[in-house]
Formats: C-alpha cells, structure tokens, sequence
C-alpha cells in the first residue's frame, strides 16, 4: 500500500483546455510523458481569451474566467512530476489551481488547471491558426459536438485598417537593396542593429525582438512550420534556403506569415504611425529562389 501511494505521489493530473487538448502535441512538442487521459469537464469557468499574446500576428491565448453555471470542456491527462515541471516552463504566463474535473467516462479527478496571473482586463480575438490547434486537438478528443461547433464559431482576428494599409504601402522588392543571407546573419547585436526577415523582406524592428531566435534571419519557412505544427526548433533551417514558394503558400499560410511580418514592422505601435520598424532591403536569396519558380523545399511531416 505504501509503494502505491509513494509511486502515485509521482504523478498529477492536469487540464487541458486550449492546445494542450491534444495529447499527441503535449507528448511530441511539448515534452510531456502521458500516462493515462480521458475528455473531461471543468465546473464554474468559461473558455476566454484573455491572456495577451504576440500583436499582429497572435492576439490572444486560451484562458478561463469564472463563470458560475458555466462548463469548459477539454483533456485530463496524468503525467509525472518531470513532465509538470517541463509544461509549467512552457506555460509560465499561468498560475495553477487545482479542481475537480469530471470525466466523459465517469471519473471525477483532482488536477490542476493553468489559469490567470492577473485579473483580465479585456478580451481580444485569437487567430484563426490558434483557434483551429483548438479545434483540432478538441475534435481529436471527441470532445462533446455542441461545445466544439461554439468553440469553432468564435471571431478571430483580423487586421484592423491600418495594419491593411501598410501591408499595401510596402515597396516592391526590386525597389529594395539586396541584403545577403550571410550579411543578415550579422546583425543580431544592438550594436549592429537589430535585423529580422520574413517572406524576404528585411526590416529594423522599433525595439528588440522579443525572440532571439528570429534574430538576424527569415521567418518564412519558421513561421510556415508554427502554422502546421511542425516542430520548429526540431526543423530549423535559420533560415537559409531552400524556401517554399510564395505562389504555392495557401492564402491563409500565406496570411498567417505576412502577420510575422506585420508583428516586426508595425508590431509596437498603436496608430500605424509612430514606433514603427523600417523596411531596409529585401533577401537576395530568397528573391532568387522566387524568381527561379523551382525550389527543393519539403514540409517535414506534422507532429499535431
């Protein structure tokens, strides 16, 4: 008896309403060692959108905001307290509190749940790639239909007026001086001066990127990896070609990139006038690969 307690002492059970619904994920990108799941019900909260996220490009992330009456539907999972130790570094813009979550096959658990540091001040739209990790990791833990098809209909963002109007305004890249893969590798330094690229274009951001890894390389194929799942850390290329081709982009990973793009030229400011990053140059490589029409680039299988 003793050893059963002592060996269950090594394991929690934890919530999963936003993207850690889908346990394949948790398991490949996030780490986590799963020992057993089951959908599940979290009593007296709703799904919100209140935890701020990256402007321009991810507006907001899952959150919950207490909500007497209410049910937010998701995945118990248990795994070991190494596995909690590696999500809490993943999830670090939460505080943890432990409820009772009641199972879809009859369990009532004790586990915690991620929730706000602070109280909410707001509520903004996710993006349509974060809102469909949602809906795919709810889907494929055959979450109740009725809850999915709310959770499917929720607004997500899109870019307001000013935003538009500079996506419009940008030069076209011939108008741009080259700027070479290696050069740009340079500059990832304050005293350099701090360079990202993304669908080639080259831009001085208003302030350091909040990401050392975007620093003084493109996004394109990085960004391209996030939209599908695919490990981007697991796969990086630091943005060297080969790179997709533009015109074979879907609109909506097209879209989902140019906001990258949209974050580091305009992604401080507030009015589309002030704080905003530079256009310098556009890549020659990436130019190169564009015009050739021919690229050996290979999406790696997805991992979600």
């Amino acid at each position: 008896m003793n050893s059963s307690k002592s060996e269950d002492d090594n394991y929690v059970w934890s919530f999963g309403y936003g993207s850690n619904m889908d346990v394949k994920a948790l398991q490949t990108k996030k780490h986590v060692k799963i020992i057993d799941h089951t959908a599940a019900v979290l009593r007296d909260y709703r799904l919100s959108f209140t935890v701020r996220g990256i402007p321009l490009v991810e507006p907001s992330y899952a959150s919950l905001t207490r909500s007497h009456g209410s049910e937010v539907h998701g995945v118990a999972f248990r795994m070991s307290k190494e596995s909690m130790e590696e999500l809490d570094r993943t999830e670090s813009g939460y505080n943890k509190e432990v409820n009772s979550l009641y199972g879809y096959d009859g369990r009532t658990i004790s586990g915690f749940v991620y929730v706000p540091k602070r109280e909410p001040t707001g509520e903004w739209a996710p993006s349509a790639r974060y809102l469909g990790v949602l809906c795919k990791g709810g889907k494929a833990a055959g979450l109740n239909s009725d809850y999915l098809d709310k959770l499917a209909a929720t607004p997500t963002y899109q870019p307001v007026e000013w935003v538009l109007g500079m996506r419009s305004s940008r030069p076209p890249p011939d108008s741009l001086p080259e700027v070479t893969v290696d050069q740009l590798s340079q500059h990832v330094t304050e005293a350099a001066g701090y360079r990202v690229a993304c669908l080639g274009y080259v831009v001085q951001p208003f302030a350091k990127p909040w990401f050392a890894s975007h620093i003084g390389r493109d996004l394109t194929t990085r960004m391209l990896y996030q939209y599908h799942g695919v490990s981007m850390d697991d796969n990086d290329d630091r943005g060297r070609p080969p790179y997709p081709l533009v015109t074979s982009l879907s609109n909506q990973e097209l879209d989902f990139i140019t906001a990258w793009l949209d974050h580091y030229q305009g992604g401080r400011s507030d009015d589309g006038v002030n704080n905003l990053g530079k256009i310098v140059g556009f890549l020659k490589e990436f130019k190169g690969q564009q015009l050739s029409k021919s690229t050996t680039f290979v999406l790696p299988l997805t991992t979600n």
